[in-house]
């Protein structure tokens, strides 16, 4: 995913037509975005289950919360 941004920056910087830059801004801007996404979701999918390991430890303890 890395390699094709790159690719689509290099083809962005030797791009003269101002439609085609906008278009390629756009591609740009959006892979960069579901990467971000992808990375997002990742760390989720892997901290969701410690929090909710912790939550229930401290539920079956008789820990409450004092606010």
């Amino acid at each position: 995913m890395v390699q094709e941004i790159e690719a689509l920056q290099a083809k962005l910087d030797e791009t003269v037509d101002e439609d085609e830059q906008r278009a390629l801004e756009e591609d740009v801007t959006g892979r960069i975005l579901w990467l971000c996404w992808c990375g997002i979701c990742a760390e989720v999918d892997e901290l969701l289950p410690k929090v909710l390991d912790y939550l229930r430890r401290e539920r079956s303890m008789g820990v409450r919360d004092h606010a």
